[in-house]
Parts: C-alpha cells; sequence; structure tokens
C-alpha cells in the first residue's frame, strides 16, 4: 500500500496559508479525528517551519477536505516528493538538516497515538535512508544549512558581541542557537511559558532564565529576541510596547504561525524579521535548488521506484500472510468437523482412516501452494534495485 500525500507548503502556498494548517495544540485528538473522517489504516501528520503534511496509507484520503489549494501527491510522485523533502531539495535553505528529526517526530506522535503503524515506520525509514544517500551524491551530507543556521549568521553579522539575547521557546532552533551563541560571546537568557523547561535547556549551558510574562511586558536589557514557540496566537504584542522607547531592539520571529505581531514594525525601536524573510524566494536561493534538482532527478526516481517495489512487496506479504491465516482457520474447522464424526465412521478399518487423513493432510498442502501460485510474489524491476 503506498502513502497518498495531502501538503501545504511553501513556495507552493504562502506562508500564511500554511500557518492556517499548523496544529499545535490537541494534535493527539486531531490525528484520531482525521483517521476516523478518512478510514485511513496509518496516517501521520507533519508539520514544519514552512509546510504541512497529511500522510495517508489506504481509505480516502480527499475526505480530510483540508482546504482549497492542497496539493495532492500519490504513486511515483509522492515518492519523489517525500525524498526530496528528506534530501532538503524541498527546503528554502537547501539542505535542511532538521527535516529528518522532524518527520521522526512526527511519525512516533502517530504511533503513540496508534494511527500509524508498521507501514509507516517502514515508509519513513526508508525515505531517510534515501534522502541521506541523496544528500551525499549531492554533496550535502554535512547538512550545514537550515532555519537555525541563517539566523545565527544574521545574529553574529548584526549585533556587536556581547549583546543580550532571549531566546524564547525550547525546539531545537532555540536549542541549536543556545549551545551556538555563547560561543560566539553573546549573553543569552532562556525563556519559555512552561518555566521548567527553560531551565531544563538553559541549566546544563549555564545560561539564565528570565520571565517570560515580563518579556512580553518590557524586553528592557535586551538587543534581540530570537522566538520560536508552538503558541497558537502572537506573544508578543503592539499594545503591550506601543508606550515604551527602548533602544533598537532585533526580533527574529521563527515561529509559524508567527509569535510577533507584525505592527510591531510600526515602533521606531523594533527591527523585526519574521520566518518569511529566512525563506524568502531569492534569485540565488532558486539558482541553487534548481542545480540540485537537476541533479537529483535521475537518482529521484530511481529511489521512487525502489522504494516503491518495497512498499509493494510489504503489501505482498500482508496480503499473503491474510490468506493464509483465512486458509489455515478454514482448513482447521474442516478437520475438526471430520474428527467429530469419528463415531458414525466407526466401519472404517485402520487403513482407511490413515487414508483419509492422508487426504486432508494432501488437501491443506494442495490448497496452500495453490494460494502462493495465485499471489506470486512482486517481480523485481531491474532498474529500481539498483543501488
Amino acid at each position: 500500500m503506498e502513502p497518498v500525500l495531502l501538503s501545504f507548503h511553501a513556495p507552493i502556498h504562502d506562508l500564511d496559508l500554511v500557518a492556517q494548517h499548523v496544529v499545535r495544540d490537541g494534535v493527539p485528538a486531531r490525528l484520531r479525528e482525521w483517521q476516523r473522517a478518512s478510514g485511513a489504516r496509518e496516517l501521520v501528520y507533519l508539520a514544519t517551519c514552512q509546510r504541512v503534511l497529511w500522510m495517508v496509507w489506504g481509505g480516502d484520503p480527499g475526505s480530510l477536505n483540508p482546504g482549497p489549494g492542497v496539493r495532492r501527491y500519490e504513486g511515483e510522485e509522492a515518492w519523489v516528493h517525500l525524498l526530496a523533502m528528506s534530501a532538503g531539495l524541498e527546503s528554502a535553505n537547501l539542505g535542511d538538516r532538521e527535516i529528518p528529526g522532524q518527520m521522526k517526530d512526527a511519525l512516533e506522535a502517530a504511533r503513540q497515538v496508534g494511527v500509524a503503524g508498521d507501514e509507516a515506520q517502514a515508509v519513513f525509514e526508508d525515505v531517510i535512508r534515501e534522502g541521506q544517500r541523496l544528500r551525499a551524491r549531492l554533496g550535502l551530507a554535512d547538512g550545514n544549512v537550515s532555519v537555525a543556521t541563517v539566523a545565527l549568521k544574521h545574529l553574529c553579522e548584526g549585533l556587536p558581541e556581547g549583546s543580550s539575547i532571549a531566546l524564547v521557546g525550547v525546539g531545537p532552533m532555540t536549542q541549536y542557537l543556545a549551545e551556538r551563541l555563547p560561543e560566539r560571546g553573546f549573553k543569552v537568557s532562556v525563556a519559555n511559558r512552561t518555566k521548567g523547561k527553560a531551565h531544563d535547556l538553559a541549566d546544563p549551558l549555564g545560561l539564565a532564565v528570565v520571565d517570560l510574562p515580563q518579556l512580553q511586558r518590557d524586553p528592557a536589557g535586551f538587543q534581540a529576541i530570537v522566538s520560536a514557540t508552538a503558541a497558537p496566537e502572537p506573544i508578543f504584542t503592539l499594545d503591550a510596547w506601543q508606550t515604551l522607547k527602548r533602544p533598537i531592539l532585533r526580533i527574529l520571529d521563527l515561529a509559524l504561525p508567527p509569535d510577533s505581531e507584525p505592527g510591531l514594525e510600526q515602533l521606531p525601536w523594533v527591527h523585526r524579521v519574521d520566518l518569511s524573510a529566512f525563506l524568502a524566494q531569492t534569485a540565488t536561493a532558486r539558482a541553487q535548488r534548481a542545480e540540485a534538482a537537476t541533479k537529483a532527478e535521475a537518482f529521484l526516481v530511481g529511489a521512487a521506484g525502489r522504494l516503491r517495489h518495497r512498499a509493494h512487496a510489504r503489501g505482498h506479504k500482508r496480503h499473503l500472510a491474510s490468506a493464509q491465516e483465512r486458509l489455515d482457520s478454514a482448513w482447521g474447522a474442516l478437520e475438526a468437523e471430520v474428527k467429530a464424526l469419528e463415531d458414525s465412521m466407526q466401519g472404517l478399518d485402520e487403513a482407511q482412516r490413515e487414508a483419509l487423513k492422508e487426504i486432508l493432510t494432501r488437501g491443506r498442502t494442495l490448497a496452500f501452494r495453490a494460494l502462493i501460485q495465485t499471489h506470486p510474489k512482486p517481480t523485481p524491476n531491474a532498474e529500481a534495485d539498483q543501488p
């Protein structure tokens, strides 16, 4: 069984549209709801800084109806899209190294809820492995590009050494910056809606923890705020800051949906950069992706063939096992029925009884042999199996 993908992602869709479909709170309940609505055998939901993606096995994926403009991928196109995403070819920052980890997190969330199982696990392992091979082939194996690394470069180029920076949130991007910024001479503090999680990140690194409500009221003492939370609404607002007068403050808003209101840009002392700026489609970025896509095209087609063949082989194995179980159950019932009739077969001698048992045994063997011949294993595709 092959997955069907439903996706909103940049640059195909505007980030505001992508943000409308990001689910952060109540994900387990939504996963169950989506599975019930679609009748899917398995389902995984992935949300990153520039995409939302539903992967659906079986059922009716169209019944999810996420909204107008959604892109649907199936067959070879679905496998190619997953491979390109895993390798970072679909990312605005070519080679984004965070994607495989985000895929694993999405799979784990779905498995914990019980809406994803062995097939989703096998597909993700296959796709990530083939994506790593593609990274190596294209020279992206070091995975040195991500939104977090671009944000780090922005801060290092825009702020003097010794500047105070508040990191809001405890996700992968802020964790990366919490480790790298002090190495470059910056004073770093951590804030989070749950203060205990802020300490979990800050304490091992020897960083300070700042009260988030205080920061929301007044960012005094900081030259920059980097925010990447899962808050459904902005946590930094124009209403809270409009009467303040402060030195220049940089806000790097890496969240989707945004953690800061665009209206903050009205304040003369606020310099706000949101996620769209880091994902902007510059001519250089487009050229890099186009070049990488050209190099990757032949590999993507071959890898997609391998993945499809493995998926079909797994499906065949499951179907055959199910059919064998049904056949075994039927023959077991028949043998039990014969055993129950032994009293009515008193006239049979021992040789006749043994002959009857032999007929039943032979019948079971022939039935299973016919089952195997009726459902032959898929023939490997020579091109698809090339490494």
